[in-house]
């Protein structure tokens, strides 16, 4: 049986960079976000319509979820967070379940690239849990480019997210994203050659 990486790390960590490292060196990439957005694009187990329901017209334009005003619907609101969970943790959960499973005959190792993995109880799913460390500072920025977001909007969403300092306490290896690009590429390719002299 082949070896499944679950890759996690705070919004905007660079836990994306790493995965398209590990993607290079080989790995197999199961995408938990793609996911996320195919249950609600294909309205799986009627995740769109239980979406209608708890959050109402202001995330919509008349049948399309519009996908931007639900992050800000629930961001900053742990609440509306928590019922949003509710209705996509478990139907992903079976769905990734289900891919992982498949994956695992095909002698790759594989990655589950998930920011929600422990709030998800997805560790549990694989066999070693990776974090991405990044310093909140570096977060901001990233964020506040990448996204087009202000500053406060930016805060909401990084606070939105469980702590990193408990993601940690489920760390099998942390990859530190707090200096440069090829500093972050040397950890996991040092990672990377030991899970592969260990399969």
């Amino acid at each position: 049986m082949n070896t499944v990486i679950g890759l996690t790390g705070n919004i905007a960590s660079g836990k994306s960079m790493v995965s398209e490292i590990l993607r290079e060196f080989g790995a197999t990439i199961l995408d938990a976000d793609l996911i996320g957005k195919r249950v609600l694009a294909e309205n799986i187990d009627g995740a769109l319509e239980q979406v209608r329901t708890s959050f109402g017209p202001r995330v919509f334009d008349g049948r399309k979820l519009v996908r931007r005003r639900l992050a800000n619907a629930v961001f900053g609101h742990p609440d509306l967070l928590r019922t949003l969970n509710s209705i996509m943790v478990p139907i992903m959960t079976r769905l990734i379940s289900a891919e992982l499973l498949r994956l695992r005959q095909s002698g790759h190792t594989v990655v589950l690239d998930a920011a929600i993995l422990v709030e998800a109880g997805w560790q549990d799913l694989v066999d070693e849990v990776w974090v991405v460390r990044a310093s909140k500072e570096d977060q901001l920025a990233r964020l506040m480019t990448r996204d087009n977001l202000s500053r406060n909007e930016a805060i909401n969403r990084i606070e939105a997210q469980m702590p990193l300092e408990e993601k940690l306490r489920h760390a099998d290896v942390i990859i530190d994203n707090t200096t440069d690009v090829k500093a972050t590429r040397q950890q996991v390719e040092i990672q990377w050659t030991r899970n592969s002299q260990n399969r």
